[in-house]
């Protein structure tokens, strides 16, 4: 769900269960997991949020479900005002109901559950976790209980590219999430050192794209889609489906695991590049641009420059 109401993003730890070779954050050490937010540091943040008016929070890691103080942090967070906490989680440890409803009644109000494949062989093959899948739609089912709504992250890679169709049509269609984010990899962490092996260019993203947008439109459920991390020039009739491609001069702002304040929006700004095609592209004022470390591997040769503004973001202007 796009929004333009301030969200604070709390980055527990880095520990995790699974071991996916796209991930953001770097390979797991001990010392690693040993930076994790404390408590103290997590109430101080939130507070600091909360007087700033912020009333949406998502919490992430690694895996927050792995922290034993998750409960007392979701509560705390409803306590001072929160009224939208999401938990963003691989959904592994929702498959206990007990848990998951200790954790609804804190004050989680939505899920985003990272599923990567419509069926489990291949889902637990790029988690490296057996029963992966079945635990996560076993969570799913407490969630949905309870009146949770769950949405979906679906991250890009080799193994699933071209079965993204095959998974809008089961998920979004026929089992009815709320939503589906389609995330494009950022080259960073663990996907820095197997990029090679599973990552793919935005061209070969667009036919699938293509493809789920329209079984989806044919549904009359379009609205449920979201792609991450593409510019617009890779897919410029979904543009108007497309996050966080645009300079954004607000702040968005994150603590992490080792404590320190993080603007998200200047983040994402610094890690993008222009191309020589952007200089003449309609949107060059506006587009953040193409992150270094994709350039750096697939060089510029795939962009074009947009002649004009594309009409999905004419139309999403207006209304």
């Amino acid at each position: 769900m796009k929004t333009s109401a301030p969200v604070f993003e709390l980055f527990l730890n880095y520990a995790c269960q699974a071991k996916c070779a796209f991930c953001y954050n770097p390979p797991i050490t001990d010392e690693l997991l040993r930076r994790e937010l404390s408590f103290e540091k997590a109430a101080a943040a939130l507070y600091s949020a909360a007087k700033g008016g912020a009333k949406q929070m998502n919490m992430h890691g690694g895996e927050v479900t792995l922290r034993d103080d998750l409960v007392k942090i979701v509560r705390l967070a409803k306590k001072i005002g929160f009224n939208h906490i999401t938990l963003v989680t691989n959904g592994i440890k929702l498959a206990d109901g007990r848990y998951a409803k200790s954790l609804i009644a804190a004050g989680v109000t939505n899920v985003r559950m990272s599923l990567h494949a419509a069926d489990a062989a291949t889902h637990d093959k790029i988690v490296v976790v057996p029963g992966a899948f079945d635990k996560a739609l076993n969570g799913v089912e407490h969630l949905r209980k309870h009146g949770i709504p769950v949405g979906l992250n679906f991250v890009l890679v080799k193994d699933n590219i071209n079965l993204l169709p095959d998974f809008v049509q089961r998920f979004i269609i026929n089992d009815m999430f709320d939503d589906l984010i389609v995330y494009f990899p950022h080259e960073r962490g663990m996907m820095e050192l197997n990029a090679a092996g599973i990552g793919v260019t935005y061209d070969q993203a667009r036919s699938p794209l293509l493809k789920s947008a329209a079984l989806l439109d044919k549904e009359g459920k379009l609205g449920a889609l979201l792609i991450a991390n593409l510019p617009p020039c890779a897919a410029p009739e979904l543009a108007d489906l497309l996050l966080d491609w645009e300079k954004d001069h607000g702040k968005a702002a994150m603590i992490g695991p080792e404590g320190r304040a993080v603007d998200i929006k200047a983040m994402k700004d610094e890690q993008k590049l222009s191309t020589p095609a952007c200089r003449a592209c309609a949107l060059k004022d506006r587009c953040r641009g193409v992150e270094a470390e994709y350039l750096e591997r697939f060089g510029d040769g795939e962009f074009r420059a947009l002649a004009s503004v594309p009409p999905a973001l004419s139309e999403a202007a207006r209304r």
